[in-house]
């Protein structure tokens, strides 16, 4: 089945449409009153709907995944105690120039972005000590724990015979009890370890690129618990029901979002033979793998494309005046351009 070509069709979660996937996952509504083995099943239904997108990987799926890193990073922001809007989040990666600290928020975004566009390999040079500890830095977790060790057993996770969403949630448990050490769980730590249960996910279901999920419904009220709804965190009793339930409420949403963008995607190959510029189909291009574009920073990004950053603030506006690409900021300076 050509989910790249089909999804274009489907409503929102909000729809009553017949022809969402894993209707009936859709319709479970007293999600606190699953048992596990309920939530197991509702999980696989709901990851099994979103597999067959994955799988067919179309040509859209770049931008798709950047803003599904862009979700989890306004979400990480949250946990964090420092909330920034995905807008604010966007703006901080897009406006700072290459080499240049974005700081603290943008590098929560960038970790979330790395997963994005993780390989999926298992060689030493893509999970190590080394590039997990990078991984930790950017959430602000510093330690003298042993990552290499870390590293090697989500490695052996991602070999592991269990199923998908049993090896995520025993990553992040790992991680939890590395750094724990009898104190009260950091949250940078605590998103390494949504972070990586997030990467043996797309292992263990053999996707090409991993898609950030888990930390995206964090703040759901299935993880919280107790008189006073206190959050729930990783390791404690009920999170591993909370994490199945989270992972099929995430497949859900990251399908819907995955139709929208199809829709728009579509719309933006419809309009781009009408495009006479020198070089538009490499920002076409563009704009189907990355959630912004800032018009001056493309001609760097596409040397010997002879377009002017005059010329490429034109397209964009051609493209917007097409309906086929928006302006994402709402200002009159420093404009970014996404579908």
């Amino acid at each position: 089945m050509n989910y790249a070509r089909s999804i274009a069709s489907e409503k929102p979660v909000s729809s009553t449409a017949t022809s969402s996937p894993a209707l009936w996952v859709r319709a479970a509504r007293d999600l606190s009153a699953m048992d596990e083995a309920e939530a197991a099943f509702l999980a696989g239904a709901a990851l099994q709907s979103l597999d067959g997108l994955i799988r067919d990987d179309p040509d859209w799926s770049g931008i798709w995944r950047s803003r599904m890193a862009l979700k989890a990073a306004s979400a990480s922001s949250s946990l964090l105690g420092r909330p920034e809007e995905e807008a604010a989040l966007r703006d901080v990666v897009c406006l700072t120039r290459p080499g240049s600290d974005p700081g603290p928020a943008g590098r929560n975004l960038l970790a979330w972005r790395k997963l994005a566009g993780y390989s999926g390999t298992l060689d030493k040079e893509s999970l190590n000590g080394e590039s997990l500890n990078s991984i930790a830095e950017f959430f602000g977790l510093k330690s003298d724990r042993d990552f290499g060790e870390i590293a090697r057993h989500i490695r052996m996770l991602m070999q592991t015979g269990k199923q998908g969403p049993f090896a995520a949630i025993e990553a992040g448990e790992y991680v939890a009890k590395a750094f724990e050490g009898g104190r009260a769980l950091p949250v940078p730590a605590e998103l390494l370890g949504f972070w990586l249960a997030d990467l043996v996910l797309a292992i263990r279901f053999k996707w090409p690129r991993p898609v950030p999920l888990l930390v995206t419904q964090a703040q759901k009220s299935f993880f919280r618990a107790g008189a006073n709804r206190r959050r729930l965190r990783i390791g404690e009793e009920g999170w591993r029901k909370a994490c199945l339930i989270a992972h099929a409420q995430a497949a859900l949403e990251a399908y819907d979002s995955a139709a929208d963008l199809a829709r728009r995607a579509e719309r933006l190959k419809t309009v781009a033979p009408k495009l006479r510029a020198k070089g538009s189909a490499r920002i076409v291009e563009a704009l189907l793998q990355d959630d912004a574009l800032l018009p001056s920073a493309c001609v760097s990004a596409f040397p010997g494309q002879a377009m002017t950053d005059r010329a490429l603030r034109r397209l964009f506006e051609r493209l917007v005046s097409l309906e086929a690409v928006r302006e994402l900021t709402g200002r009159s300076t420093f404009r970014l351009y996404g579908l």
